[in-house]
């Protein structure tokens, strides 16, 4: 069944108090190296641990993400432009793919790449019942789950499969869409090339994700170790692209860049509410202990959601920890000729 949007009362009223006190990178990087260690954590870059991460995340995503923070299915981040946390946030990635469907007017195939459990696939679907909608996932528990919760809309089914290449019996999309998925691609420019050889002319590629920043001044070292601490404990095998990076891979593969917006400050405010709850576990012995029955990729979502904030912010000033950002949230956008 669609999901229905979230009142202005159901966006903060549910939602137990969890102020973000503030933290320096570098204390957060000492609560990390306490609880996980850092050496471990870097032991692990660059391993393809991307499905045991979603599975081993099965109950931080559906017993705590969707239910005190999110939306039901939701795996991604909020988008908020007014710069107050709502839950209404996490249908923003939707809302825009809606957008330019409409603004597109022709369009007849939508394929959303990594898909997770749908949320946005039927959001968007359910608004355009003359669309036909695909969602793709690596995980058959993910495309179980959004096949039933689609139940109601004969215009969105899935499919399990990877974007590695994307399958060809999903070709000719006139819109193909990715939230939070694509940074975990090996291959950028096979990747990309298989975006283009699954779009139709004119169609469209939108990217919702997590960047590499490096035009916004000097990173510091400690900045770097946290840029790869994310990774780690998102299992994102190659690291973070830059955005520069992206673009030119998918003008490479014949596609013309047509917006990219840094979406960096509408995004703060639901990870910041996220850091708040990640100081919860690191500041409170009992949590810990009751985290121990997750499984251990499952339990580093503590260690993404400390760093977020700081890492979309960096640390201003003239001091010896100042730095500039190290990830940015950004939207790219890109057409096909034709």
């Amino acid at each position: 069944m669609a999901d229905a949007a979230p009142s202005d009362d159901m966006a903060m009223a549910d939602l137990p108090e969890a102020a973000s006190p503030p933290v320096t990178l570098g204390e957060a990087i000492a609560m990390i190296d306490r609880q996980f260690g850092v050496e471990k954590l870097l032991g692990d870059a660059g391993k393809q641990v991307v499905e045991p991460y979603y599975r081993q995340s099965v109950l931080v995503y559906e017993q705590f993400y969707e239910k005190y923070l999110s939306v039901p299915g939701c795996m991604h981040f909020g988008l908020d432009h007014d710069g107050r946390f709502t839950r209404r946030g996490f249908y923003e990635q939707a809302r825009a793919i809606r957008k330019l469907i409409r603004k597109m007017g022709t369009v007849r195939q939508v394929l959303e790449v990594g898909c997770g459990k749908g949320v946005n696939t039927i959001r968007v679907a359910g608004a355009c019942p003359e669309v036909s909608f695909t969602g793709l996932d690596l995980l058959s528990d993910h495309v179980e789950k959004a096949t039933a919760r689609s139940a109601d809309l004969p215009n969105a089914r899935f499919v399990q499969g990877s974007f590695e290449p994307i399958p060809a019996s999903l070709s000719g999309a006139d819109v193909i869409f990715g939230v939070e998925t694509l940074c975990y691609a090996n291959d950028l420019d096979a990747v990309c090339q298989s975006i283009a050889d699954s779009l139709n002319p004119g169609g469209r590629l939108v990217i919702f994700d997590c960047f590499r920043e490096d035009d916004k001044g000097p990173v510091s070292d400690q900045m770097r170790l946290a840029t790869r601490l994310l990774e780690v404990g998102w299992g994102v095998p190659a690291g973070y692209r830059s955005a520069a990076e992206w673009c030119a891979a998918l003008e490479r593969a014949g596609l013309r860049m047509h917006w990219v917006k840094d979406e960096t400050a509408n995004a703060l405010p639901s990870v910041t509410k996220l850091q708040g709850f990640a100081m919860r576990f690191f500041g409170d012995w009992k949590l810990r202990m009751q985290s121990r029955i997750l499984p251990e990729l499952g339990r580093r979502n503590a260690v993404t959601a400390i760093l977020m904030p700081l890492l979309f912010q960096g640390q201003p000033g003239n001091g010896p920890d100042a730095t500039a950002p190290g990830v940015s949230y950004m939207r790219l956008v890109a057409r096909k000729p034709g």
